[in-house]
């Protein structure tokens, strides 16, 4: 049964990018939203483990239990997602395999996801982000032969591994770093989402009536 991974930074270094047009508390609240709604899709994905969250937050430790997800926490300033990472495997166990899933990714479905497992027979599957440089889902099927090499370019460097593969799939491409990306997911968006109603409710426009109107 693949383990899903999802890193979370601190909050108060969430989301930097987005200031000044996004303020301190605005930034911390839409990561919390954006945070919940991967999980969610993730948790409606049939044949996959309990999410297991790593974050150096404690707010992010209490709403991931609170969630139904298994929790690992990260030392304060650690600084090393990939170290992390092999932590957080090495703490699900089994030799399972593993699907690590940003946590900013407010259009993530469950179909979205099942589109990456199916492709998931290859040894690394890969979703770059929208600008092609990052990487926004990571599945790999054997923790002993592979570890994530995340950072700038990841997205280059995980397909160059023998026997990758590359899966398009536009609501897991679309993070959310600066004003123009959320911008771009906020007529997306489905209303229903806590994403969507987090934005409606700091009335954060023109964001907020894109959502409206989706």
């Amino acid at each position: 049964m693949p383990v899903p991974l999802v890193p979370v930074k601190a909050l108060t270094e969430a989301k930097g990018r987005l200031a000044p047009a996004v303020g301190p508390l605005q930034r911390r609240l839409l990561a919390i939203a954006m945070f919940e709604d991967v999980i969610a899709a993730l948790q409606a994905v049939p044949g996959l483990a309990a999410p297991v969250v790593v974050s150096p937050d404690r707010e992010v430790w209490r709403r991931a239990d609170a969630m139904g997800c298994r929790v690992v926490e990260e030392p304060p300033g650690a600084g090393d997602l990939n170290r992390s990472l092999g932590s957080a495997a090495a703490a699900a166990g089994n030799g399972s395999a593993l699907l690590v899933v940003a946590a900013d990714l407010p259009l993530a479905s469950p179909a979205g996801l099942e589109r990456v497992l199916a492709a998931a027979e290859a040894p690394v599957v890969v979703v770059p982000s929208h600008d092609g440089g990052g990487t926004n889902v990571l599945a790999w099927r054997d923790p002993a032969s592979f570890a994530p090499g995340f950072g700038p370019d990841s997205a280059a460097r995980h397909l160059a591994v023998p026997g990758a593969v590359r899966v398009d799939e536009p609501g897991l491409a679309l993070d959310v770093d600066t004003a123009a990306d959320l911008e771009l997911v906020a007529g997306r968006l489905d209303p229903s989402s806590v994403t969507a109603r987090r934005l409606r409710d700091l009335a954060m426009l023109p964001v907020t009536g894109s959502t409206e109107e989706a």
